[in-house]
C-alpha cells in the first residue's frame, strides 16, 4: 500500500470538472480520490501500425502539432481545459496535436510519456508505449470522423519516435468514450481499480476476457493489490 499523493486541482480545474460532469460525479470523484472510495477504469491499447494503414487524411482540415503561439486561438477548448493545462501540453513531455478548419483549432488529441496521475505508481509505460491524455472536438464539428483522421495524421511522427502503442484508461461510466473507442476498433485489455481509504491507496487489475485476436499489449502477470511500480510487461521488482 502507499499513501495518496495526488495534488488537489486548482479552483479553475475543479469548476470546469463540476460544470462538465455535474455535482454528483464531481463529489464522488473527489471523495474516491482524496478521502475514501473506489475508482475503476477500462484500459485500452491502440496499435499505431494500424493507424499507419488508414488512408491519408484528405479534405479541408489542417492537422499539425500545437505550439505556444496557438494558445490564444484555443478559446474553444477552455470550456474543457484550463489555459494553464493547454500551455503545459505544449511542453516536451506531451504530443499535442490539433485539427484546424479555416485556421481555427476545432479538435485536439493529446498524448504523453506520463501516465494518468490516478494510476501513477501502478502502471508504468514501456519505451514503445505512450499514454492517451485526452481528445476533444468542438460540438459543432463532431461526428465527422475528425479524431480518426487526426490519429492517422499523427501516427507517422509517433512511430518515427519509436512508439508503437497508445495506452488509455477510461472511466467505466464514461459511455461516450467507451462507445468511441469501440467504434474505432480499439481493444480493451482490462480493468484497473483504485481503492482509497484514509492514508492508504492500493490497486487491482483484471484482464479482459479472451478475444478472437491477440490483444496488442502484455498486461501485468498477476493482479496486484499491493503497490510499487508495475509495468505492463513485467511485475515490479521485489529486490
Amino acid at each position: 500500500m502507499s499513501s495518496p499523493s495526488r495534488p488537489l486541482p486548482s479552483p479553475r480545474e475543479a469548476w470546469l470538472y463540476l460544470r462538465n460532469n455535474g455535482l454528483a460525479r464531481s463529489l464522488g470523484k473527489f471523495l474516491a480520490t482524496y478521502v475514501a472510495g473506489r475508482q475503476r477504469w477500462y484500459m485500452t491499447s491502440e496499435d499505431l501500425q494500424r493507424c499507419l494503414d488508414w488512408p491519408a487524411p484528405a479534405g479541408s482540415e489542417e492537422f499539425r502539432f500545437a505550439a505556444a503561439a496557438d494558445l490564444p486561438a484555443m478559446g474553444a477548448f477552455t470550456g474543457r481545459m484550463t489555459p494553464e493545462i493547454l500551455a503545459e501540453w505544449c511542453g516536451p513531455r506531451y504530443f499535442f496535436f490539433l485539427t484546424l478548419i479555416d485556421g481555427q483549432p476545432v479538435s485536439y488529441r493529446c498524448l504523453s510519456t506520463l501516465v494518468h496521475p490516478g494510476v501513477e505508481g501502478f502502471v508504468r509505460l514501456r519505451p514503445d508505449q505512450i499514454f492517451m491524455v485526452d481528445e476533444f472536438t468542438v460540438p459543432a464539428f463532431r461526428r465527422r470522423g475528425i479524431t480518426r483522421r487526426m490519429a492517422a495524421a499523427m501516427a507517422p511522427t509517433l512511430v518515427a519516435r519509436g512508439f508503437r502503442e497508445v495506452v488509455g484508461i477510461h472511466r467505466v461510466d464514461n459511455g461516450d468514450t467507451i462507445a468511441a473507442t469501440e467504434a474505432k476498433g480499439i481493444p480493451r485489455v482490462g480493468t484497473v481499480t483504485r481503492w482509497c481509504v484514509p492514508w492508504q491507496v492500493w490497486f487491482t487489475f483484471e484482464a479482459a476476457p479472451s478475444r478472437p485476436t491477440p490483444v496488442p499489449v502484455t498486461i501485468l502477470d498477476v493482479p496486484r493489490p499491493t503497490t510499487g511500480p508495475a509495468s505492463l510487461t513485467e511485475p515490479a521488482s521485489t529486490a
